[in-house]
């Protein structure tokens, strides 16, 4: 009876079990200048994710939290700075050479992008820590690259004219992602053994 019993809770533990698998990328930073007052200028970074991430649909995978961290920096010390950032699936920066472009040339795909950091103003002289975890990012995982398009504006500043370029730093940018592997046959095969 005994032997029953704990071979009772050993199915059951098993039947629940699951391996999870943390993902992080190398840390990195992105420079987006502004050339012009009240026009958005735009950065796309590529990233390229771990392989742990990439082709996952055949394993089964259950992708609990996805996230990513960076300091955003806005070095001006007069002049406040609007930035927002886009998750894209098409692009065409690599990780070495992001591309930069304005309204007038923007890539058609700017329009299917997710919106994962909305439009936010940074002060004069700060740091930020900011953390993202748009359900977008989801849609992430399992690829081998995606693209980030941050965008970066002066909304205001000082009387005068500002001395441009002026650029927000973005710092230790991370994207992270846990995931799970379900082993929901385990208890099963201990079952049709007759254990």
């Amino acid at each position: 009876m005994m032997t029953r019993a704990l071979l009772a809770s050993c199915f059951l533990f098993l039947s629940g079990c699951s391996a999870e698998i943390a993902i992080a990328t190398e840390l990195f930073d992105v420079r987006v200048p502004v050339t012009s007052v009240l026009q958005p200028v735009y950065a796309e970074v590529a990233l390229d994710l771990p392989e742990e991430s990439v082709n996952t649909e055949d394993l089964d995978l259950v992708v609990e939290q996805v996230a990513a961290t960076l300091e955003v920096v806005n070095p001006s010390s007069s002049l406040t700075l609007r930035t927002a950032m886009r998750l894209s699936f098409t692009g065409q920066a690599t990780p070495e050479d992001p591309v930069f472009y304005t309204d007038l040339n923007r890539p058609a795909y700017y329009a299917q992008a997710a919106e994962v950091l909305p439009s936010r103003n940074f002060a004069p002289t700060t740091r930020t820590a900011v953390r993202i975890d748009s359900p977008a990012l989801k849609d992430a995982v399992g690829r081998r690259r995606v693209w980030f398009i941050v965008s970066n504006t002066v909304v205001r500043g000082d009387l005068g004219t500002p001395q441009l370029p002026v650029e927000i730093l973005l710092e230790d940018i991370v994207f992270q992602a846990v995931l799970t592997k379900p082993f929901p046959g385990l208890g099963g095969a201990l079952e049709v053994g007759g254990l």
